[in-house]
């Protein structure tokens, strides 16, 4: 259907609403006043101005209610919208009590639907950790775990001493030779977690579940291993890379 007869569509919606609004009311309004009108009409005839009083009174008391009635439920509704967005969070006591257990029933139902959804075995797939994984980060790939893992051997090697950042030029495994010269430093672990983690990333190939946890292992003893030599410490380092052009 093209936009032009789709508007056509609504505009002649909105007509026949309004239209069959408009019979609504005025049928209502005709059958509401007849009788009424009727009643007052015989009781004039009949000189009954009593019955007139009391029949005016009922109309008058009706269309009173009905007014307040309205009133009330158009109030309701702008206080409603007016307080959209809530400025906190709606607790059980803001629903009623029957609305706040159909909320809870449908929660419960939505948490049975994802567990039985949860394959009935630890499935492991290279690059990412199983569904109930052992480790504290569910679903994150391990290739950025590994490279966080190296930031934090940087971060280590800088906390001993200010000059002990990366260069920007450097490789790791250059940044690695460069700490051996000047740091206590597991020289065959470094080789072989910088091996495992230049591999994992830039090989193109995720990484299993046991070669993630054999490169995690050796990056813990790595960082447990690294620490200034005993005849230098803290500000009386100096370091320079003469063969490299490196100055720090």
């Amino acid at each position: 259907m093209s936009p032009h007869h789709s508007l056509l569509s609504d505009r002649w919606a909105r007509f026949l609403y309004r239209c069959s609004l408009f019979l609504l009311i005025f049928f209502t309004c005709g059958f509401v006043i007849v009788t009424p009108a009727d009643m007052i009409s015989q009781a004039l005839r009949n000189e009954q101005i009593f019955n007139i009083i009391i029949i005016a009174a009922m109309y008058f008391a009706v269309g009173l209610v009905a007014l307040i009635l309205y009133l009330n439920r158009l109030y309701n509704v702008r206080v409603a919208l007016s307080d959209i967005p809530k400025r906190y969070v709606p607790g059980e006591q803001d629903f009623p009590k029957r609305c706040a257990n159909a909320i809870e029933a449908e929660l419960i139902r939505c948490r049975m639907i994802q567990e039985s959804l949860q394959p009935s075995d630890n499935v492991s797939h290279p690059g990412l950790p199983p569904p109930h994984s052992e480790f504290d980060f569910p679903q994150v790939p391990y290739l950025e775990v590994l490279i966080e893992s190296a930031k934090l051997l940087e971060i280590k090697a800088s906390s001993l001493h200010p000059a002990l950042r990366r260069k920007a030029c450097m490789t790791w495994k250059e940044y690695a030779s460069y700490l051996r010269r000047h740091l206590n430093f597991d020289e065959v672990l470094g080789d072989r977690f910088i091996d495992a983690y230049e591999e994992a990333r830039y090989s193109g190939r995720p990484i299993t579940e046991e070669k993630f946890k054999d490169i995690m292992r050796m990056f813990t003893l790595l960082v447990r291993s690294i620490d200034l030599p005993n005849k230098v410490s803290g500000p009386s380092l100096e370091f320079v890379d003469t063969a490299m052009g490196w100055e720090i």
